[in-house]
């Protein structure tokens, strides 16, 4: 496929140069149908549905790019109805499309909402494609013996609703399942053809209505694990069209995805699997039959704690770590200790074991062997990716991704369709889509920028407070205030979007009391569910949520359930964080300007998905507090307004 050339002139409509297409576009049927399909078909079923001149716009955009194939970024402005503009045409079309989103949530919403009300009016096949951890295994659930009787009670269940689910998707199982890791559907404990439940198969019957849809509702995680597969080994199916949807995203999931995440529960999790002694002292798991294998198990085991303790008093937390890796020789001697083990395991127990335990054996080593090679490679570092010890509460981990994820989308992602569409609310800064062209490898695209349809500067009232400098933990006690006395107007809910953890629980001790005195119901992130927290706000008026980087998007909230959006500081990222680091240095080594080219654009564009969370509808309006001074003090501070209005 050849992306067609774009200028890189700001636009804000697809008259005339935007996409550079002339008749191609005016003319073209596609356009012609999906409008017409829009304001007839979708305006009959619904009688209230607002026609957008925005969302006809992007209709042509997409239909021009499905029809003539070509690379489109497009960004629509909060309400103006996106996922139909690519949709309908899409649909209409007949070609196959593979559309991905950021979250299983948000898939399931396009799965279950827009795509089911679609259908109704027009037939089409269409499924959603989830990572295999999702799909219940059969042979593993089978297999399975449980050990104590809560255990037996939950495998009861998990039997019967596996009896009656028609898809084996975890999230149509109505209870959480502490039995999950040991039944979900594990590639490397796959017999594929050769499993005697192979017909029988929640996660290949789900490959099988891929295969068959015109439309597979995907995510960015599956999208890059099947970039990454060679061509015999993908589990999506070839599609014309590639459609991503939260665009912004995608270079956090890539660079989650591609290269190396070692974590100490990870590895623990593995040896348990193989031994592990319990209350009584007694071992149990695959090689509890195995006493030769013990004292070598134990000791892998002791040597990995000891590496791990190591890490924590080499490493400061998130620093990026260059040049040789500070415990090289430790990490060689564990690899080598992981492959000795392996070696014993195959030598000694291959054979000895029923079937099914034999297939867990298999996959453990599989996983051991990964392990090891992950750590050789991680000791050694490659070229354009960063390395760092992640260390936290309850994790300690060590990562290695890509610095930028373009080469991989330039050479895994974009030859595989002759279409690419991505979109999002937030893909420009003040119109100027260079950085998101630069982070995701696409310069050479055609461009469309629709603004929202809402009027922003009538819905929205707009405070900034003054004099709170959370920069250095100061300003808790005047941030606590501003959030009280808005929560003291009761005329409706507030969600407070922080960019610190520590600043959030803070600021969480100082006011919730007092917040619950006022007759409200304050909720934190952490404590529950986000998406039980957000159920509640929707059913009253009275709620206020304190969130962090999830709540800065994909929160949609209409009328006085959310009145208000306090954003405690602007949204930029710590400049120490190793991707942060990384790239700020790869600027500035080729002579550019990082704050203006990378933390900017990064900080503008998140702060304009925080700024989307409060007007939802034409009828919404409400208040947004800033409490950073910068926007209104600093020289870059009008970016971040420029791109909201």
């Amino acid at each position: 496929m050849m992306p067609v050339k774009a200028g890189r002139e700001r636009h804000t409509s697809i008259k005339g140069n935007i996409i550079n297409a002339g008749n191609t576009i005016m003319n073209s049927e596609l356009k012609q149908q999906s409008e017409g399909f829009l304001r007839g078909t979708v305006k009959n079923a619904m009688p209230d549905y607002e026609l957008r001149y925005p969302q006809l716009e992007m209709i042509g955009a997409c239909a021009s790019v499905i029809e003539n194939g070509g690379v489109l970024i497009a960004e629509a402005g909060t309400g103006t109805g996106k996922t139909f503009a690519y949709l309908i045409p899409l649909i209409l079309s007949g070609k196959k499309g593979i559309v991905s989103t950021r979250t299983i949530n948000l898939q399931e919403q396009l799965f279950s909402k827009d795509l089911r009300f679609l259908f109704a009016l027009k037939e089409f096949d269409y499924a959603i494609a989830k990572g295999r951890g999702n799909y219940l295994c059969l042979r593993r659930l089978n297999a399975y013996r449980a050990s104590n009787e809560e255990e037996a009670g939950e495998y009861s269940r998990l039997v019967n609703w596996a009896s009656k689910t028609r898809t084996g998707d975890l999230e149509d199982y109505p209870y959480r399942s502490p039995l999950w890791d040991r039944v979900y559907s594990d590639p490397d404990a796959c017999r594929s053809k050769k499993c005697s439940s192979y017909n029988q198969c929640f996660y290949f019957k789900a490959r099988q209505r891929w295969s068959k849809a015109q439309i597979v509702v995907a995510n960015h995680a599956i999208i890059s694990i099947n970039a990454m597969l060679s061509e015999e080994s993908k589990i999506l199916p070839k599609a014309e069209v590639l459609i991503i949807d939260e665009g912004h995203a995608l270079d956090n999931a890539l660079s989650d995805q591609i290269g190396i995440n070692l974590s100490k529960r990870g590895f623990e999790n593995i040896l348990n699997k193989l031994l592990k002694p319990d209350e009584r002292g007694n071992y149990k798991g695959l090689l509890s039959k195995s006493h030769h294998l013990f004292q070598i198990v134990e000791s892998l085991r002791t040597e990995m704690e000891l590496f791990w303790d190591s890490v924590k008093r080499e490493s400061e937390h998130r620093k990026t770590i260059k040049g040789a890796f500070v415990l090289t020789n430790f990490s060689v001697g564990l690899s080598s200790s992981i492959r000795n083990l392996i070696e014993n395991i195959r030598t000694s127990t291959m054979g000895l074991f029923k079937e099914d335990e034999e297939v867990e054996l298999k996959a453990s080593i599989i996983k051991l062997k990964n392990f090891a090679e992950g750590l050789e490679t991680f000791s050694e570092g490659t070229d354009g990716f960063v390395r760092w010890a992640e260390i936290e509460e309850k994790r300690i981990a060590l990562r290695m991704s890509p610095i930028y994820p373009r080469d991989f989308i330039k050479e895994n992602i974009v030859p595989e369709y002759n279409s690419i569409i991505v979109t999002s609310a937030t893909l420009s800064v003040a119109g100027d889509f260079g950085f998101t062209e630069k982070i995701l490898g696409l310069e050479v695209s055609k461009k469309l920028s629709v603004p929202s349809p809402f009027d922003l500067r009538n819905q929205v009232a707009i405070e900034v407070k003054k004099e709170i400098n959370l920069l250095n933990g100061g300003g808790i006690e005047k941030l606590a205030r501003v959030i009280i006395d808005e929560a003291s107007r009761k005329d409706g809910g507030i969600l407070v979007l922080f960019t610190s953890r520590d600043v959030m629980k803070k600021t969480w001790e100082v006011t919730a009391e007092e917040l619950r005195n006022l007759g409200l119901n304050p909720m934190m992130q952490g404590e529950m569910p986000n998406r039980a927290m957000l159920d509640i706000m929707r059913e009253g008026k009275d709620s206020i949520i304190f969130g962090l980087d999830s709540f800065w998007e994909g929160v949609d909230i209409k009328g006085d359930a959310l009145k208000c959006l306090i954003i405690t500081k602007l949204p930029f990222e710590v400049p120490t964080e190793p991707i942060a680091a990384a790239r700020t240095e790869d600027i500035e080594k080729h002579g550019g300007n990082a704050f203006y080219e990378y933390s900017l654009p990064r900080a503008v564009l998140k702060f304009k998905q925080g700024f989307g969370r409060l007007i939802r509808s034409s009828q919404d309006t409400g208040r947004v507090v800033i409490c950073d001074e910068r926007i209104e003090t600093s020289r870059y501070g009008r970016r971040f307004m420029e791109s909201v209005f």
